[in-house]
């Protein structure tokens, strides 16, 4: 079996040996291409961006001149899957240029991608207009309100899609690993760019003099703009860009995490929010406008996170002085966080159920005698 995965970052070729010395996460990506090569022996291969940049061909040339390295991948990707039976696309943005290409062939390779924003205008027109979705076999989404977007609004068959309530896209093992490092209890931090709303946070903090903040506003694929270097930044508050990993030490010295976000369909925050959960720091987190954080009901208010409204610097504010005052609120929130992540994060799971759509008919022959629990989630639940 062979498998091409699509990976629409510029990947550092040092990766594979930080993760061994434990100073970066592995990523989703790799983790996947292990597991294909131990279920099915596959040759597993990778295109990222810095092969588009490399890359002499004129069309991928002229595709990326005319709209940009993430369409340049798809058609690079297309150049090659012939000689493969499966593709995997990490996100849409890749994905669906990709899947229009393999339409005009006779015969494809099985086809699944990560789908973070169906319901986002410009996604919808490749569903509505150009039916993308004919030409993938499955489609992953992170959040309930993305699978049933795909599902009632544009129709897709309930076959195609998969619900993945498995957080595996985290290396929660890497963040779970204990760290011998000192905590300031009157220090908070956050991290990440997708949807996230800093002003809240910084006018929040600056109503607490005596409460530090370091905040990492970077994101290795968010497209989105921090805005914070126009921002007015409190003098108790710290802006760091920190390498890939590095936040897992910021997470350690920190009292609790503060996820301020704009309301967003996606489940922006989930990352950060597993990541320091599996670490068992406390979270405050914005909830959606269900009352839940991204429709998930486990999530739940005073026990395993504290959430607060999406815009309130009052609100925030008060959170964010209650959990630095209550030695023992951090404690039980952080305990019951790293239970949730302990139950959800688990990495296995959510590569039985990648590895099995993109085996497709192969899986039950392959497969390693692992119980198929896990494999429900290709139904919707």
């Amino acid at each position: 079996m062979k498998v091409l995965l699509l990976i629409p970052h510029k990947l550092a070729g040092d990766r594979h040996l930080a993760v061994r010395k434990s100073e970066r996460p592995q990523a989703d990506y790799d983790a996947l291409a292990e597991e294909l090569r131990a279920v099915y022996g596959a040759q597993v291969d990778i295109l990222d961006l810095n092969m588009v940049a490399s890359d002499r061909g004129w069309m991928v040339r002229l595709v990326r001149r005319l709209f940009g390295f993430n369409w340049a991948l798809a058609m690079l990707g297309y150049q090659r899957c012939g000689r493969y039976d499966a593709v995997f696309a990490h996100s849409e943005i890749v994905g669906l240029p990709f899947a229009m290409l393999i339409s005009t062939m006779s015969r494809r390779p099985r086809f699944a991608m990560n789908a973070y924003y169906i319901t986002g205008k410009r996604n919808a027109l490749w569903y509505r207009v150009f039916r993308a979705h004919r030409h993938i076999d499955k489609i992953f989404t992170l959040v309930r309100r993305q699978y049933d977007a795909a599902r009632e609004e544009l129709r897709i068959s309930e076959s195609k899609l998969v619900q993945l309530n498995t957080c595996g896209f985290v290396d929660a093992k890497f963040f779970g690993a204990a760290l011998t490092q000192t905590v300031n209890e009157n220090q908070i931090c956050s991290a990440g760019l997708e949807f996230r709303d800093y002003e809240t946070l910084l006018k929040a903090v600056a109503r607490l003099p005596d409460v530090k903040l370091k905040i990492d506003p970077g994101s290795p694929w968010s497209l989105h703009k921090s805005g914070i270097d126009r921002m007015s930044i409190p003098p108790n508050a710290e802006i760091c860009h920190m390498e890939m990993g590095a936040v897992r030490h910021l997470y350690a010295e920190s009292a609790a995490v503060v996820i301020p976000l704009f309301i967003n369909p996606i489940g922006a925050g989930m990352t950060t929010l597993v990541e320091a959960m599996s670490m068992g720091k406390p979270v405050i987190v914005t909830r959606s406008k269900d009352n839940t954080y991204a429709g998930m009901t486990d999530i739940i208010d005073g026990d395993n996170v504290l959430l607060v409204n999406a815009g309130d610097v009052d609100g925030l504010s008060k959170a964010i002085e209650r959990v630095i005052g209550d030695a023992e609120l951090r404690r039980r929130i952080g305990a019951n966080g790293r239970k949730w992540a302990e139950e959800h994060a688990g990495r296995q799971p959510w590569l039985d159920i990648v590895v099995s759509a993109l085996g497709g008919s192969a899986w039950s022959e392959n497969h390693r005698g692992r119980p198929e629990a896990g494999l429900g989630h290709l139904c919707g639940d």
